[in-house]
């Protein structure tokens, strides 16, 4: 007798099986292709050849960072991005990016920029174009005189500090950036009150470190394309009152009007909807106003995505790791206001674990292993990995790769943290 149950049950049982297969095909597929993009994109990026320039400031510099905001604008135009099947799966190709670094260092305060090789003699033109009395000199990477591991900063009688930054606010909020500092660009260089150098503070607090403390800060820069802004004009739309596109309309609700009037001809007369002008409405209040126009601002311009990094190392008997949480959060938040963005600690991942929140245990353990990625991250002057298979394949069983995150800096912005400092500040004898 012909068992139908059995043939059925028989039948759901192998299509389950074969969807089973089909599934861990799928999912063993997608492990693959992520193993196999971190694995070309790790090639392609201990592949590339860089060059370190320190850049030798004169005394005379008497241009505004606008100078400097040239000068990134000129390095945006380099963005690269990985666009076919071969740049992405066989070269690996991942956007090139820039270190521009201050260290303190001795009791000398010196500025780097870090550099694909490829592109030195662009990047040497594009700033001898706008400080052409500045000079730039390969050198060898400062970083390498400090010790490979903490364990042996420790045994140098010495102990070590370090943190990345985040923004507060989401990305299209910008920072107040050097035109807050200078109200008259042009008149900058006459008005004595008038040419406030928002890195006068950062150059000053770095100047009062004891010689036997050490100071790196690492800005990061990859240019990127548009699409960050998008969150931003959504922003800029909604303060506005302007009307967001929902889908339901067009091509099928003219079909779908037609048709209703059509069967309704009879008896009624014909309804047609009228487009909808965009509304707009002025922001509520003048803080409002403020933030739409800065953000907008912001809009206006190119963006890199950027990374900030530091690392405080100092000898035990004068280690002040106040100084690096506060100081250098301090010079940096001179850029916020209630309207605009501001900088914080990614506490995250900062050297320091406090002991008694979860998860409470391995503490030194913790608590080592973030201080050793904080270096090693900072000699390789690297992003954060963005697949996760990259994220698992590096993380550690005390710490997980998973905490860093890159934040958006336009022109004007990078041009504000980082740029060659004008005349006042190089009065100081500090400055290389």
């Amino acid at each position: 007798m012909f068992d139908f149950f059995g043939s059925y049950q028989s039948l759901i049982f192998s299509i389950l099986f074969l969807l089973g297969l089909l599934v861990l095909a799928i999912a063993l597929f997608k492990i693959f292709r992520q193993a196999w993009l971190f694995y070309k994109q790790s090639l392609f990026k201990k592949a590339i050849e860089w060059t370190i320039l320190e850049l030798r400031i004169p005394r005379e510099v008497l241009k505004t960072p606008r100078a400097m905001e040239q000068f990134f604008i000129n390095i945006h135009s380099l963005k690269n991005e990985a666009g076919d099947f071969k740049e992405i799966y066989i070269d690996g190709e991942v956007p090139l990016w820039w270190s521009f670094e201050i260290t303190s260092i001795d009791g000398k305060i010196n500025f780097y920029i870090r550099t694909p090789k490829k592109h030195r003699k662009i990047v040497e033109s594009a700033l001898y174009a706008q400080y052409p009395n500045i000079e730039l000199i390969e050198v060898d990477d400062y970083i390498n005189k400090i010790p490979l591991t903490t364990k042996e900063i420790y045994q140098s009688n010495e102990n070590i500090f370090g943190s990345e930054l985040n923004f507060d606010k989401p990305d299209f909020y910008p920072i107040l950036t050097y035109e807050r500092f200078y109200e008259k660009l042009e008149m900058a260089r006459k008005e004595e009150e008038m040419a406030i150098d928002p890195l006068s503070v950062l150059i000053e607090s770095l100047a009062s470190l004891h010689k036997e403390e050490t100071v790196f800060i690492q800005i990061l820069a990859a240019p990127v394309n548009d699409d960050w802004k998008e969150e931003g004009k959504n922003f800029v739309n909604k303060k506005l009152g302007k009307e967001e596109k929902k889908g339901g309309g067009g091509f099928n609700q003219v079909i779908y009007e037609w048709i209703k009037n059509f069967l309704w001809a009879p008896t009624e007369y014909p309804v047609w909807a009228e487009p909808k002008e965009p509304s707009k409405k002025e922001p509520a209040n003048i803080s409002d106003y403020e933030a739409v126009k800065a953000v907008e601002n912001k809009l206006s311009k190119h963006g890199f995505e950027s990374l900030i990094r530091y690392l405080y190392i100092a000898p035990n008997s004068i280690f002040n790791m106040n100084f690096a949480i506060k100081s250098v959060m301090g010079t940096l938040n001179q850029y916020s206001s209630a309207e605009s963005n501001s900088f914080k600690h990614n506490v995250k991942l900062w050297a320091l674990i406090k002991n008694y929140l979860f998860p409470y245990f391995y503490y030194a353990e913790r608590l080592e292993t973030r201080k050793q990625r904080l270096l090693n991250n900072y000699r390789k002057r690297m992003f954060p990995e963005k697949l996760p298979f990259g994220k698992f394949f590096t993380s550690h069983i005390f710490n997980f790769n998973n905490k860093s995150k890159t934040l958006i800096l336009v022109t004007s912005e990078l041009a504000t943290i980082y740029h060659v400092p004008g005349e006042r500040i190089l009065i100081s004898p500090h400055i290389e």
